[in-house]
């Protein structure tokens, strides 16, 4: 069609101006997919623009040598077969298992010890009910609202979760804390997540390892950590949330091998799918209130890093962080 053609022209404009050298940067560094649609559109274009196999819009002939076209067919796109292909393409991203739930419950300050104190006497009940889907209960100490504890689960799908809620409902003894427990809360939100795992895989960790860790048994008496809580919102539209998971795998290896003295762990990563939406969280976890300073400072001198996060400052609109200290029931603590 005519708006077709003009697309692929204006295409060929863009690309006539880069040299055979920058093409190859180009293709080395794209995703698979993206490979296969640079192919085709230079095919059609050549169909549509009558150019010939001398002009200037070329693909790059050792590109093409090295390649081998094994005929196969997806949706009626002809794929690649080639063992550069294959050297310059990272694996298919993890795909995350379940949800992650974050129940924000607003306390009044009077109230806050006792309620934590309550949640304690019923932590191995609730883990038990939520089928050690329980991983984390994070009490914040500096910045954002310091009343506001945050409950985080696990589940498998809204199946799971379903039942989980109906045992609750079922169980005399849960139903007899939420009988003293509701009366102190002020407030309570909840927001599905989805586990990052493009960028957590980037960090070393595999799919879920916030909840399985949660579900080993852990020393009640050992200390507590700090825990940081890092909230971005960013611009409403499709492509930010996948975008920030790919920054974030370019850049955060580098982060984390700045940190030298190994004060940092990444504990989980997740976007929102339920709730206030376009919303991207960290947890990490240091030793100290101090050393969480230590590990930004350290972050700084990471050009990767910095550059990613010169990539995504234009998409972010909102921003905190949090200094959270783990309950002594916590799972993760």
């Amino acid at each position: 069609t005519f708006e077709r053609r003009k697309s692929f022209l204006m295409q060929t404009k863009r690309i006539k101006k880069l040299t055979t050298q920058q093409q190859q940067h180009i293709i080395s560094s794209t995703r698979a997919r993206e490979l296969s649609h640079i192919i085709i559109t230079m095919r059609s274009l050549r169909r549509l623009t009558n150019l010939s196999a001398s002009s200037s819009l070329t693909t790059p002939t050792s590109f093409y040598k090295s390649c081998s076209w094994n005929n196969t067919n997806a949706g009626g796109v002809t794929l690649l077969s080639s063992s550069r292909l294959m050297t310059t393409t990272s694996s298919p991203p993890p795909s995350p298992k379940g949800f992650y739930e974050l129940r924000r419950y607003k306390i009044p300050p009077a109230k806050r010890a006792e309620y934590i104190k309550l949640c304690e006497e019923s932590s191995q009940l609730r883990k038990k009910l939520t089928q050690n889907g329980f991983c984390g209960f994070y009490v914040p100490e500096v910045g954002s609202e310091l009343n506001t504890v945050t409950h985080v689960y696990h589940y498998e799908d809204y199946d799971h979760r379903d039942k989980v809620r109906s045992d609750m409902r079922k169980n005399e003894e849960w139903q007899n804390f939420l009988r003293k427990s509701l009366g102190m809360v002020e407030e309570q939100t909840s927001e599905v997540y989805i586990e990052a795992a493009v960028a957590t895989k980037s960090a070393g960790l595999h799919v879920n390892s916030f909840k399985e860790k949660a579900s080993k048994d852990e020393d009640s008496n050992a200390s507590s950590s700090i825990f940081e809580i890092r909230t971005y919102t960013l611009q409403l539209g499709y492509n930010p949330i996948p975008k920030m998971q790919n920054l974030y795998a370019e850049g955060l290896p580098s982060k984390i091998a700045s940190d030298t003295e190994k004060l940092s762990e990444l504990v989980w990563i997740g976007y929102a799918d339920v709730g206030d939406l376009n919303k991207f969280v960290e947890i990490w976890k240091y030793p100290s209130y101090q050393s969480h300073i230590k590990v930004r400072e350290a972050a700084r001198t990471a050009d990767a890093w910095r550059e990613t996060i010169g990539k995504i400052a234009p998409m972010v609109t909102h921003f905190n962080t949090t200094l959270c200290s783990a309950a002594p029931f916590s799972p993760v603590k």
